[in-house]
């Protein structure tokens, strides 16, 4: 049986994995990634009380066990300006959550990949209606589902494709591959049975199990969370003729001064890892099993999940694009390319009811709030993604805000929904906003 750490490392509700040693030590000089993370005077300043609040709820939710730990930072207009850290890396060990704990990011990979992708748009090699089997040929042969149920022959029936998948598919979530999440129907368990982050083999080969296995839709008609960047990851590679570890660091990572952010652990970062828990039965807290924590002894690169990464450092990648893909002098992104990637490619109209109710839409790689939240969380313009261990990152467009949240949590039993990090976190810090000094 699978075990279940394995089936929900990547919604966002959100690991990784072939042959690759750790990143080469040749780099450019990064910029520094401390400078990120020192509070500074922003132009237009928060709300002193609330910020305090943000703090005494994150200690409290950490005294409580709620979680082991967590560390929040917020920026504004391009600084810095609070860092909040409560709780334990690990409880045992007495180990505190720091803004430089290295933690599990899971689907805020997804964001990652998707800035990569738009590289290699503006790059002029590859173009978003390409179509996938361009790069992987075995998706020309992809089949689409006419049921989600067995027919008498104990096979999924199937049509063919009305259209090639293409790049924008992929980056929507509008493809119609499948993923992991599925328990109800005859076709989710296929593709539970075919978990491309189990099984053995390089991605390519991954790839080919992937493309073999029916489509959940024709392309184009809806939104359905995916494989899809897990696929772009590999596009990333055959593209660029380079691992995606090695293109993400080179063109994101060092220029971003993000040290601390890759697919495989050092021992230096191992040091610095967050411990997985997870509520029991009894509702208590405890630590996953090494065993079972299986993201940190992969071996390849899954652009869906396999990201490892810190506060620190994620918080850079937020502010590139607050900033139109550019920080400190380094440039990214295309204005454009990042207007374009926040802009609601895919409206409510074929969003899960879930999120139409949220008013959240999609992108490229990103949600995107078409309007305010009702809960008062998010305002019209307001982007990001989270990931399944209880981590998040906003941008605010509107109040200049941007905003990361880390916890390390797999979803058990007893685990609460909504109390978490990603639960109270946006709407604690739009409260900052909201009171503070607005320009």
């Amino acid at each position: 049986m699978l075990h279940r750490s394995w089936l929900v490392l990547a919604l966002a509700s959100a690991i990784t994995l072939s042959a690759c040693g750790p990143r080469e030590p040749e780099r450019q000089a990064p910029v520094p990634a401390q400078a990120a993370v020192t509070p500074a005077a922003p132009e237009r300043s928060l709300d002193a009380d609330a910020l305090a609040a943000l703090d005494a709820r994150l200690e409290a939710l950490a005294a409580a066990q709620e979680r082991s730990g967590f560390v929040a930072i917020l920026a504004r207009d391009g600084e810095v300006v609070h860092v909040s850290e409560a709780g334990h890396a690990d409880i045992a060990a007495g180990r505190e959550m720091t803004a430089d704990t290295v933690v599990r990011v899971a689907s805020m990979t997804k964001p990652v990949t998707a800035v990569a992708i738009m590289m290699l748009v503006q790059d002029g090699t590859i173009a978003l209606d390409d179509p996938v089997s361009d790069y992987i040929p075995a998706f020309a042969e992809a089949r689409v589902a006419t049921s989600l149920t067995r027919d008498e022959a104990y096979e999924i029936p199937t049509e063919p494709l009305a259209r090639p998948i293409t790049i924008r598919d992929l980056l929507t979530h509008t493809s119609g591959i499948g993923y992991i999440f599925d328990y109800e129907t005859n076709l989710g368990a296929l593709y539970l049975g075919h978990n491309i982050y189990e099984m053995e083999g390089t991605m390519d080969e991954r790839m080919e199990t992937l493309a073999g296995l029916p489509l959940y839709f024709q392309p184009g008609e809806r939104w359905f969370y995916s494989y899809a960047n897990d696929v772009l990851g590999r596009v990333v590679e055959v593209a660029s003729g380079q691992r995606l570890e090695a293109f993400m660091d080179a063109r994101i990572f060092t220029p971003l001064g993000m040290e601390d952010t890759s697919f495989f652990l050092t021992p230096e970062l191992e040091a610095r890892l967050a411990t997985l828990y997870t509520h029991g039965e009894d509702g208590a807290l405890v630590a996953v099993p090494v065993e079972n924590d299986l993201i940190r002894y992969t071996d390849i690169e899954a652009g869906g999940a396999g990201l490892f990464s810190t506060a620190n450092d994620y918080i850079r990648f937020a502010m590139m694009l607050a900033n139109g893909g550019e920080l400190d002098g380094v440039r990214l992104l295309e204005a454009e390319t990042v207007a374009d990637m926040v802009t609601a490619h895919v409206g409510l109209d074929r969003m899960p009811e879930a999120m139409r109710a949220r008013n959240l839409a999609y992108g490229y790689g990103l949600g995107v709030y078409v309007a305010d939240a009702p809960e008062g969380s998010a305002r019209a313009g307001d982007f990001g993604w989270g990931g399944y261990f209880d981590t998040d990152f906003f941008v605010s467009p509107a109040t200049g805000l941007a905003g990361v949240v880390m916890a390390q949590e797999e979803p058990g039993p007893t685990t609460s929904e909504t109390i978490g990090a990603r639960a109270v976190f946006r709407t604690l810090a739009a409260q900052a906003v909201e009171e503070g000094v607005e320009g």
